[in-house]
């Protein structure tokens, strides 16, 4: 299912389990105040323990992106936390992080990402992140880069990827660098030939220019192909 459907499944099932905890109460305390009263405050402490912990961490991670201070970061231990949101997975994370001004020091995060981009994060990965001088207690992660050159904010739209909107291929662009960071460390070399070459209109930083590659990929023990 679409993430977009999942988030709706989400939000419906929330509303649901809301109402149904509402009615329970209710029902509860009009049948027996001192025992539905006691219910009552174990749904509430649950909920809030659930879903106020994740609220507060989301929160404070916005507010560490919108005013925290940048430094280099580098993820030296991660974990599943065992727990998913809206079908996707929490992971929890060391970051070392290194300040142009101050000592290093150590840092966790919780995170909730996407299933399509767990193979990005990994121990080892070099990362930008924000943090609160007076708090290194957590930082947020502002990207999975080590240098101003992954940095697309100024991507512009191109015919290249209609109906694409600048956001959108900024994302793109990004998932698809770490895919070939991932390759360059992992993958088989092998010899390949360009077979054509597009510009694609977009361009980084008002300089750089992306272009499409068609290749034919001619491994040492396997039937060639095109990528």
């Amino acid at each position: 299912m679409r993430p977009e459907g999942q988030k709706i499944l989400y939000n419906i099932g929330t509303i649901i389990a809301i109402l149904a905890g509402l009615l329970g109460m209710i029902i509860g305390i009009a049948a027996s105040p001192i025992f539905g009263s006691i219910f009552s405050l174990c749904f509430i402490l649950l909920f809030g323990f659930i879903f106020g912990r994740t609220y507060l961490r989301d929160r404070k991670r916005k507010q560490l992106l919108a005013n925290g201070l940048k430094a280099k970061g580098k993820i030296v231990e991660m974990w599943d936390t065992g727990f998913t949101m809206n079908n996707q997975p929490q992971i929890g994370m060391v970051i070392e992080v290194t300040p142009e001004s101050e000592p290093p020091f150590k840092s966790e995060v919780t995170l909730v990402i996407s299933r399509l981009k767990t193979s990005f994060y990994q121990v080892g990965v070099e990362c930008i992140v924000r943090y609160d001088p007076n708090n290194k207690k957590t930082v947020a992660i502002e990207s999975l880069s080590d240098s101003q050159e992954d940095d697309y904010s100024s991507v512009s739209t191109s015919s290249f990827f209609p109906g694409k909107t600048p956001q959108q291929i900024e994302d793109m662009i990004f998932n698809l660098n770490i895919e070939t960071k991932r390759l360059i460390n992992s993958g088989v070399e092998c010899k390949a030939t360009v077979k054509s070459i597009e510009n694609t209109n977009v361009v980084i930083y008002g300089a750089k220019s992306l272009n499409s590659l068609v290749l034919e990929i001619t491994p040492d023990n396997l039937p060639a192909y095109e990528a």
